[in-house]
């Protein structure tokens, strides 16, 4: 089991282009930014695309810009769009029959993630790539 890194990944992508302005780049020069390989950039860029928070086209001679403007893109629409099956998975694994916890667990689980995850997306909500932008180009 690992944590993933594409919703902090994703961010990063964002503000880069955010920085560039109107300019847009390549997955690789986000990559470099980000220092990853392009190919993990393209798959959140096809995932950001897929929620309309970027535009482009892959391949020779394309490039990624935002969609929107930074001030218009909280950090909410970008983990739903990232991440759409949340952030807090309850397991896959069957359960056991003969085990009270195991055949109750999911579900108990589900709620208790379900609330933690609708707090978090109200806070996210509360926040922009602006913002972001705004942090990184003002501190030293």
């Amino acid at each position: 089991m690992t944590t993933s890194s594409r919703y902090a990944v994703a961010l990063h992508v964002l503000v880069a282009l955010a920085h560039l302005g109107g300019e847009g780049a390549t997955s690789e020069r986000l990559a470099g930014s980000v220092n990853t390989n392009p190919v993990v950039v393209r798959r959140i860029l096809g995932l950001l695309a897929g929620a309309g928070i970027v535009e482009g086209k892959g391949g020779r001679g394309g490039g990624y810009r935002l969609a929107r403007e930074p001030r218009r893109i909280q950090l909410d629409a970008v983990l739903k769009a990232v991440e759409p099956a949340g952030i807090f998975p309850v397991h896959e694994n069957l359960e056991n029959k003969a085990c009270k916890v195991s055949c109750q667990i999911k579900e108990v689980l589900g709620g208790v993630f379900a609330r933690a995850e609708n707090s978090l997306h109200e806070r996210l909500r509360e926040t922009t790539v602006a913002d972001l932008l705004r942090r990184v180009e003002t501190s030293r």
